[in-house]
């Protein structure tokens, strides 16, 4: 037996994989001006790599949610975790020219062996870091009561936004003490090496098994998913919303640093506390959509009526991102940024509620297509917009885009899904 403690340490574990995923994956995003200058890593470059990395991530979404359910969190988590921490530190080496020479022929543009090495490492990164979402789900799903699940969802998802905050100024502290970008690759790296034995010092063989008891499939219309209308109704509503938030969150992601530091001239210190911040006000609205829903719902909403109100607000806030091309360079700008931060990231939770009305016993494999969708369809956006930028040198139609997309999310949750009353339903959290 564990004491009543031990699923928030399960749950802090949880939030520091988070935290080094994020990590790992924006440790790129933040050295890309430093990367562009010294390896000719142009726009269509960066779309590309960028790209690849949500096609992989796709893939491992299948992969690994396929692999959740089968051998569940405790033994693939430990896998995931090694993967993508060895692709990261892979990713310092890009510098090399005795690896990257190696992937040149005669007659490549300049950097196309360090534009290579990125993409093979993006790749590898990708892959792996697609499993640690249906790892960290399931998991919160199996260790947490209904009540405590939007504490436990909170803090998972706060931990992508505290590792991309960090970033920025590890790098700052890093060229401080006279380490280049190759550094910081590494040294993430070996903090998620770090993170396995922690993992399987906390989880004994047992303690994360399937206990929920759920209906026989024909007996609850949540569950009966290969002819229940419903059911379908909503993995579409979740397809479309995924698909959304994946293109409006991984482009201000990936672009946001090159916007301001190529586009509006701004320092490279300014630029990263800008990021930092950026960062700050998208967990600021990560914490602030479950509190919004648990107000509603204590003014008499329904649950599901209190997702969907808070999903518009946030949706409201996301449209701020269409404005920024019109707002100048200064403070107005930065405020539409935040503000969008804050709508972009606090929609995802709402999502993690959403797809948890999916059975349980399917819920990697269902969570892992969706993933791969919207990962799908976010990298062929991060391609097609990487050659409009380097053609344009403008990242207008990108912004508008990425504050626009929450909306038609926003239009197949009014318009398709439809609550179903079940003994499940009455477990949703947010």
């Amino acid at each position: 037996m564990h004491s009543a403690a031990w699923k928030w340490w399960v749950c802090s574990a949880l939030l520091l994989a988070t935290f080094l995923n994020y990590m790992d994956r924006q440790a790129l995003a933040v050295t890309l001006p430093e990367l562009k200058r010294d390896y000719a890593l142009h726009e269509q470059r960066i779309g590309l790599v960028e790209g690849c990395f949500g096609f992989a991530f796709a893939a491992g979404s299948i992969l690994f949610g396929l692999l959740a359910d089968r051998v569940g969190p405790r033994r693939l988590y430990p896998v995931v975790l090694l993967g993508w921490s060895a692709a990261g530190i892979a990713t310092g080496f890009a510098g090399d020219a005795t690896l990257t020479n190696l992937l040149e022929r005669p007659g490549d543009e300049e950097g196309a062996g360090t534009f290579r090495w990125l993409v093979l490492c993006r790749i590898a990164l990708g892959l792996f870091e697609a499993g640690h979402w249906p790892c960290a789900l399931i998991t919160a799903r199996r260790i947490l009561s209904a009540a405590d699940r939007p504490l436990g969802n909170g803090l998972l998802q706060s931990g992508a936004s505290l590792g991309a905050i960090i970033v920025p100024i590890y790098v700052q502290v890093v060229e401080h003490f006279g380490f280049d970008w190759r550094y910081v690759f590494w040294s993430v790296g070996l903090m998620g090496l770090a993170w396995v034995p922690f993992w399987l010092i906390l989880i004994r063989r047992g303690d994360l098994q399937n206990r929920e008891e759920e209906p026989a499939l024909g007996q609850n219309p949540t569950l009966n998913y290969y002819d229940n209308t419903g059911f379908w109704r909503r993995v579409f509503v979740l397809g479309m919303i995924v698909a959304c938030l994946t293109i409006s969150w991984q482009f201000l992601r990936a672009w946001l640093a090159l916007f301001l530091e190529d586009f509006h001239g701004y320092t490279k210190l300014d630029t990263r506390l800008v990021v930092s911040g950026y960062f700050i006000a998208a967990d600021v609205g990560c914490l602030l959509v479950g509190v919004l829903v648990k107000l509603l719902i204590a003014r008499g909403r329904t649950v599901h009526g209190a997702r969907v109100v808070a999903f518009a607000v946030f949706t409201m806030l996301t449209l701020t991102a269409a404005a920024v091309p019109f707002l100048g360079s200064g403070p107005d700008m930065i405020a539409g940024l935040m503000i969008a931060a804050a709508g972009i990231l606090g929609l995802h939770p709402l999502y993690y509620s959403l797809s948890q009305e999916l059975p349980a016993r399917r819920m990697g494999t269902f969570s892992g297509l969706l993933a791969a969708g919207g990962w799908v369809v976010s990298s062929v956006f991060q391609i097609l917009i990487g050659e409009r930028i380097k053609e344009t040198q403008s990242y207008d139609i990108g912004l508008i885009i990425a504050g626009i997309a929450p909306v038609f999310g926003l239009l197949a949750l009014l318009l398709v899904w439809r609550p179903v009353p079940s003994p499940l339903a009455a477990k949703v959290t947010v």
